[in-house]
């Protein structure tokens, strides 16, 4: 037996041109209760993902992980090179000018670059893997202009509280400049 392909669905989609009108439509229409699929903007709306009532994003911990991943390293990399003998692990242990061992404000620098290198590494690894990214994927849903200098909010119509007659009253009391149904890239 055979699977069925699954049919690209369609979104009410409002097109607006300013962000003020974005986030207010967004805010009303979370309010209301109406299923917000998604916005879409060119740039970063600050306060956009409160107004959708979007959950905290992960990427702060996988920056934490990868910061803290970061300074342990360079700790033990310092450390061994400074003659720490472990089970495991024998360094070189040097006298160099009669410097004391471990100078730990000597790696001061080495911690702070190691802990960004790691932290950012980990956060453009991490924000792809969450977010699905991957080279190669097609968009799910195509908004002409939407790149360039267009805001759109999709609603789904399959949603609960879902209600037609109440979105495009929604978007035309925000003054949408259009409003179609979009179908989602098979």
């Amino acid at each position: 037996m055979h699977a069925q392909p699954k049919q690209p669905s369609t979104f009410l989609v409002g097109i607006f041109t300013e962000e003020d009108q974005i986030m207010a439509v967004t805010q009303a229409a979370t309010a209301a209760g109406l299923p917000v699929h998604d916005t879409y903007t060119p740039y970063a709306v600050h306060g956009l993902d409160r107004a959708q009532k979007l959950p905290r994003s992960k990427v702060t911990f996988v920056a934490f992980f990868g910061g803290m991943c970061g300074f342990l390293t360079a700790g033990l990399l310092q450390s061994y090179t400074q003659g720490i003998t472990t089970p495991f692990l024998s360094g070189w242990p040097l006298n160099i000018g009669g410097k004391p061992y471990l100078p730990w404000t000597a790696f001061v620098p080495v911690f702070f670059e190691l802990t960004v290198l790691f932290a950012g590494l980990s956060t453009a690894v991490g924000m792809f893997a969450i977010n699905g990214l991957f080279p190669g994927k097609k968009a799910k849903l195509l908004i002409d202009g939407v790149t360039n200098d267009r805001f759109a909010i999709a609603i789904d119509p399959t949603g609960k509280n879902y209600d037609e007659a109440q979105v495009r009253a929604l978007f035309a009391a925000h003054e949408a400049a259009e409003v179609a149904f979009i179908g989602e890239s098979a």
